[in-house]
């Protein structure tokens, strides 16, 4: 009872910590989300503002642009009348402007004429627009700072270049000019439009963007190392940069122990606008409200949380107490017991489930110890089975320690307990060693089986004193026979005259052995293309024939040897093969074998073998002298 309690209370106690980690988070996503949306709303101000300054910015452009043209038809017609009314016509349709004209180079207007211009303006006193033509000489404006910032910086048509903002000495504004060159038809610059803005209105409404209470303003021409205004220190117009106590490219900054955040513009004309804001103002109203909510939520989480600890001890933890009383039966291993909870609840499908499960774990162990006992059996019989097949294959070596004519080695891998491949080596009399290597369709026992039956076939037909391509023959027909199962067999068998070096050799469809003359490399031993075993009767199986001299050696293998792949499904291949032997050509057979075992083990890595493996060596050391008949 007092184990059951602690867990319930322990329970809850996570249960509160996971519920005030999951608020933390919350509270932590929301006003993530709402720092992010606050954020952006900002920069959505900013946005806006900066790009209804840039749409006045654009048609003062166009307008500089438009007015070089009509300052070229002037130019071009000399009127002074189609001067007159471009400016004019500019000014009255956009009243952002307060003022626009055209300006010659030195004797580009006229040969006889110093300076030459047309200039209209917004003449306050009059309330109206009103032209000016100038064509005299005490007007020096080639000199005046807003005359050369333009012709130094115009290039070529349609460019477009803004002076410094300026304080006019003749209408006392703040403005600034945005000026176009005006070229000749050979494309020399002979003068330029301009178009002069009033800046004071855009100034005004830029400094009434306070997205909070203490938010300040800074708009300024970094190319140009001039201050507009800033709000934060009251800066006036013309000061340099120089004069701000702050990175105006920093994110955030740190002013009279205030944090700041930063968000900026950089508009069409190369003005800069930065909209700096305390940063405890920004989110002062989202950490308001998680206090407030933070308080709500701690209140109503230990309400909660007392309510559910009583419901739990009072409703579970009675019928939980019978329920444990009855399964510590089966704790104990009493299969037969039954779970006597009656109630339609869940404890009540959790005691159904008990029996149930206890019926089913008693089944399941008889019918596991059952499999169990068949597994083993089957087990050892495969087990007694591998050893038969090894020990039909010839495994002492050397097999045959009085004869030092050659030397000779063999070993068969299988993929499962037992395999299908196989080989053999006898004396068919004095003179005459036979050797075979053959690989059976399929692998396990089927393979295994219809392995012995090839091999005592062959042997067979061996001792009866046949030919190699007689014992072929005749095994083909024997292996066709009740053949239901399909199954055939690749092998090739050899018979070597001690006495004068003959190798003659039958190969039905098996690898072609590898052969190394004396000192030579390996090679691909030529063989005449003949059917499987057990395939179709009455084939007939062609001989070839090589002389073996002294230092010769071949090597015969199944495809297991080159059909082992990694884990990346490449093959071993038949050029690694051959590369390998010529590494270890000089190699004793066991040496040989071994060798290449070793390779293939490393090739393989992990991947699981997935074909029997067999090989033999033959290495002719001398001749012998041939017995009487």
């Amino acid at each position: 009872m007092n184990t059951i309690r602690v867990k319930i209370l322990t329970i809850t106690l996570v249960f509160v910590a996971f519920l005030g980690l999951a608020f933390v988070l919350y509270s932590m996503v929301t006003t993530m989300n709402y720092k992010r949306l606050r954020l952006e709303s900002i920069e959505q101000i900013v946005a806006f503002e900066t790009e209804k300054v840039n749409k006045v910015i654009a048609a003062l452009e166009r307008g500089a642009v438009s007015v070089a043209f009509d300052g070229f038809l002037h130019y071009k017609t000399q009127s002074v009348a189609v001067g007159e009314a471009a400016a004019l016509d500019y000014l009255r349709g956009y009243p952002a402007a307060i003022g626009s004209g055209f300006w010659f180079e030195p004797y580009a207007y006229n040969t006889d004429v110093l300076r030459a211009g047309i200039y209209a303006f917004f003449d306050r006193t009059i309330d109206r627009v009103r032209l000016d033509v100038f064509n005299i000489h005490d007007y020096d404006y080639h000199n005046l700072e807003w005359y050369r910032e333009i012709i130094d910086e115009a290039k070529e048509p349609y460019q477009v270049v803004w002076t410094k903002p300026y304080l006019d000495d003749t209408v006392f504004r703040l403005m600034t000019t945005a000026g176009a060159g005006i070229f000749d038809q050979a494309g020399n610059l002979i003068g330029i439009s301009t178009i002069d803005w009033g800046i004071e209105e855009i100034v005004e409404e830029l400094s009434a963007i306070k997205p909070t209470k203490n938010s300040s303003i800074l708009l300024c021409v970094p190319e140009q190392d001039y201050i507009i205004i800033d709000t934060l220190t009251n800066t006036g117009a013309g000061e340099s940069l120089e004069s701000i106590s702050w990175d105006i490219n920093a994110t955030t900054f740190v002013l009279d122990n205030v944090t700041y955040l930063r968000f900026s513009r950089l508009m069409d004309n190369g003005w800069y606008l930065s909209i700096k804001i305390p940063e405890n103002e920004i989110f002062a109203d989202i950490e308001s409200q998680n206090q407030r909510f933070s308080l709500i939520i701690a209140f109503s989480s230990a309400v909660m949380l007392c309510l559910v600890y009583i419901l739990i001890s009072k409703l579970i933890n009675a019928p939980i107490q019978r329920l444990i009383s009855e399964v510590a039966q089966l704790a104990v291993g009493n299969l037969d017991k039954r779970v006597e909870v009656t109630s339609k609840d869940e404890l009540g499908l959790l005691a159904r489930a008990f029996n149930k499960m206890t019926a089913d774990l008693k089944e399941s162990i008889e019918a596991y110890t059952n499999e169990h006992t068949e597994k083993e059996r089957i087990s050892t019989e495969l087990n007694i089975a591998a050893r038969i097949q090894k020990q039909l294959l010839p495994s002492i070596f050397p097999p045959f320690p009085d004869r030092r004519e050659f030397d000779i080695y063999a070993s068969m891998l299988p993929a499962k307990e037992v395999g299908g491949d196989f080989y053999d080596f006898f004396f068919i009399d004095e003179d005459n060693l036979a050797v075979v290597i053959a690989d059976v369709s399929g692998k396990g026992v089927p393979a295994a089986l219809f392995m012995v039956t090839a091999k005592t076939l062959i042997k067979n037909c061996v001792s009866s004193g046949n030919s190699p391509a007689e014992v072929f023959e005749s095994v083909n027909n024997t292996l066709c026979e009740n053949n239901d199962a399909g199954m055939f067999v690749t092998a090739f068998m050899g018979y070597y005259n001690l006495a004068n070096g003959s190798f003659v050799y039958v190969n039905a469809g098996h690898n072609p052995p590898l052969i190394k003359k004396s000192a030579g490399d390996y090679n691909v031993l030529k063989t005449k293309p003949c059917l499987v075993l057990g395939c179709m009767e009455d084939m007939v199986y062609s001989e070839d024939e090589v002389i073996f001299e002294p230092g010769d050696s071949i090597y015969m293998y199944t495809d297991g040897v080159t059909e082992a792949m990694n884990i990346d499904k490449d093959f071993f291949s038949e050029p690694r093969l051959l590369e390998l032997l010529n590494k270890c050509r000089d190699y004793e057979p066991q040496s040989l074998l071994s060798a290449i075992q070793q390779e293939v083990n490393i090739f393989r890595g992990s991947a699981e073998q997935a074909d029997d493996i067999t090989m033999l060596a033959l290495k002719v050391n001398s001749r012998s002298k041939p017995h009487p008949a």
